[in-house]
């Protein structure tokens, strides 16, 4: 599929939805696109007209305002669907800005880090009198004692199904 699609392409599927002989799932299937892209033209066409398909290629810079009045309708729990259409506003910058006005959670990106940097932490940590730190270091003895236990476990089952399939052979 396109990253991009012609403002005419894009009109015209919005003419054959504005028809109401086929729905945006069957009309997205015809034309090989998602059924949201179906309905998001359809809505921007509807708040802009054609301008409102037109694709925009550089990035717009918004007034303080504008932005304070966007996120004060997100604060207010309306849609980032309705506002996308209503502003002609990308999913991205709607994302950002209800991140930055408390109203979503950035994504963090989670690192898987060794046994031996654990260590490495709980060693460091280890005389601190702040007790989130050391309730966390509980936390952490705790899953380490679990890992082991389960470790363990998996080990016997493994153990005992290669001396039930010994005895099986014999």
């Amino acid at each position: 599929m396109n990253k991009y699609y012609s403002t005419e392409f894009k009109l015209k599927v919005v003419q054959e939805y504005l028809k109401r002989e086929k729905g945006s799932t069957i009309l997205a299937h015809e034309m090989n696109i998602h059924p949201s892209m179906v309905l998001n033209w359809y809505h921007l066409y509807e708040q802009h007209g054609i301008e409102g398909l037109q694709t925009r290629r550089t990035n717009s810079a918004y007034s303080k305002e504008f932005k304070e009045k966007v996120q004060f309708e997100l604060r207010n729990k309306v849609s980032i669907n309705y506002l996308k259409a209503k502003y002609n506003l990308s999913p991205s910058t709607l994302k950002q800005w209800s991140v930055e006005c408390g109203m979503a959670e950035k994504k963090s990106v989670r690192r898987i880090i060794s046994r031996e940097e654990l260590d490495a932490l709980q060693e460091k940590h280890k005389g601190t009198k702040d007790p989130e730190i050391k309730e966390l270091l509980e936390q952490l003895e705790y899953a380490k004692m679990e890992n082991d236990i389960l470790k363990k476990l998996a080990t016997l089952v493994q153990a005992r199904k290669e001396k039930e399939q010994q005895q099986s052979e014999n």
